[in-house]
């Protein structure tokens, strides 16, 4: 204001820069904790697994382990999941990944149907002929003998026992590989071998037959060969011995 024709002024307040500049970092420091805190609450940090029965969680646990402490949304459930079916007994998996951090996987497992033997050992196969596990007690009586380097014949041949059994009329107890498309089929109840093609089990309803009228007149022969359409091959038993009944 003017005095006298001089201006005079009044006191001016000037805000100091260090207490802006100390706010500022304060409101950053809070920020930086916020999203600290939520950062720390969205990774992952619990997997959960249930289904597990015939083999222990632990499988699928540790396949789960590489995700903990990622982030919650980079954590892709359909990843997860085909890790998780790489797990020889898993047949089917639901994954969830849920915000607060935890994985959830339920699994679905296959069930052994039969065992293979290989040079003495001995392990579990499922119904798509894949080896599970090494078989221990209360293992199917179903056996595969000489499949080892022809997994995917294994397949096959599992997927036709149910016509071949129906064909036959008795269950299959030992199944041994001749060749690609042969093998040797061996029905409880029926001490004799029988040699067939998979693909074509009609050929063992021709070859009961055969041998239903074979045996009602001569003894039981060694072996049947159903494997050609149309024909059975007979290898009858030795002949005893002149002199002897």
């Amino acid at each position: 204001m003017a005095c006298g024709g001089r201006a005079v002024s009044g006191p001016v307040r000037h805000r100091r820069p260090w207490r802006r500049l100390a706010t500022r970092l304060l409101q950053a420091a809070a920020a930086l904790a916020v999203a600290g805190g939520l950062a720390a609450a969205l990774q992952v940090r619990e997997i959960r697994v249930s289904g597990a029965k015939r083999f222990p969680a632990s499988e699928v646990e540790t396949v789960l382990r590489a995700a903990l402490g990622s982030p919650t949304v980079a954590a892709r459930a359909g990843a997860l999941r085909a890790s998780v079916l790489a797990v020889p007994w898993v047949a089917d998996a639901s994954v969830q990944v849920s915000l607060d951090g935890v994985v959830t996987c339920a699994v679905t497992e296959r069930e052994p149907v039969a065992v293979a033997v290989d040079a003495g050992v001995r392990r579990l196969l499922g119904a798509d002929g894949r080896i599970l596990a090494p078989a221990a007690g209360g293992a199917p009586s179903l056996e595969l003998d000489g499949f080892a380097p022809f997994p995917e014949e294994r397949a096959v041949v599992l997927a036709a026992v149910p016509a071949l059994e129906r064909a036959w009329g008795a269950h299959l107890e030992r199944i041994e590989r001749i060749g690609p498309s042969d093998v040797t089929l061996h029905f409880a109840g029926t001490a004799l071998p029988v040699l067939a093609d998979p693909s074509k089990p009609s050929g063992l309803v021709s070859a009961r037959r055969v041998l239903a009228a074979w045996t009602a007149t001569r003894p039981a022969p060694v072996r049947l060969d159903a494997r050609v359409s149309g024909l059975v091959a007979v290898l009858p038993a030795a002949a005893p011995p002149e002199g002897e009944n």
